[in-house]
């Protein structure tokens, strides 16, 4: 259920109307990821660094490395983007392939700053394993369903 509540904040947030937005869009990817689930009453973790990232999401949680995968991950869930074993970008699963997230630019779709709503199933371009960027860069993506 909090998984759901978390999803329905994440997509409330993404219209500029919401008080929400400015907040989340003023944070880091990871942190505004957490703030949302917090306030669906997830239990808020440490805080979270790329070198200190393993107590919400790490390599060893379920992959995701094909749009059917993407549209199956579970609403709230913690969605990690890794680039050499190294967590860089973080988002929260709304439903259906979507995720909301800051700072998204950094995997080759979404702005540079501002708390948004993406299609990640359709928009990026899956390869075996998880996705390559634009830039050529690939990514590994796992997810951490809310508990």
């Amino acid at each position: 259920m909090k998984g759901h509540i978390a999803a329905q904040i994440a997509r409330d947030a993404a219209t500029e109307q919401s008080e929400f937005y400015l907040a989340l869009s003023s944070m880091m990817c990871w942190d505004a990821v957490i703030a949302a689930q917090t306030k669906a009453g997830v239990k808020k973790p440490k805080p979270v660094t790329v070198d200190k990232s393993d107590h919400v999401i790490k390599l060893s949680d379920p992959a995701v490395t094909s749009k059917g995968e993407m549209q199956k991950v579970p609403q709230g869930a913690f969605i990690g983007f890794f680039r050499g074993g190294t967590l860089v970008h973080a988002m929260i699963a709304t439903g259906a392939g979507i995720a909301g997230g800051n700072k998204n630019e950094c995997i080759g779709i979404g702005s540079p700053v501002g708390w948004e709503l993406l299609n990640l199933a359709q928009d990026l371009k899956w390869e075996a394993g998880g996705f390559k960027d634009p830039g050529g860069r690939q990514h590994l993506v796992r997810y951490r369903a809310v508990a």
